[in-house]
């Protein structure tokens, strides 16, 4: 199991490889917003990897083309494109 620290919350959520960032964030009562509902259409499911970026999964195509549409740093990711494999620290940037 993987751990994910939202530092916005203190939070500490465990998760699986199988499931979202974003999915484990919502399951777990993690304010996040998402309105596309996982599409990688919105990009409104943003979050900033402080901790443990080498855990993440790679970046797919529809994730780059949404991070890159809305101008985003390279340590920010999409919630519903990415999945984690170890402990990650994260920041929402914006919350539901």
């Amino acid at each position: 199991m993987a751990g994910i620290l939202v530092k916005n919350t203190g939070q500490v959520i465990e998760t699986s490889a199988a499931i979202s960032v974003l999915n484990s964030l919502m399951r777990n009562g993690v304010q996040i917003k998402h309105v596309c509902g996982g599409k990688a259409q919105c990009g409104t499911c943003r979050y900033k990897v402080l901790k443990g970026a080498e855990f993440l999964s790679p970046i797919r195509p529809l994730e780059r083309i949404r991070l890159d549409a809305l101008g985003n740093p390279e340590n920010v990711r999409l919630g519903c494109q990415s999945y984690t494999f170890g402990d990650i620290e994260i920041e929402i940037l914006l919350s539901d």
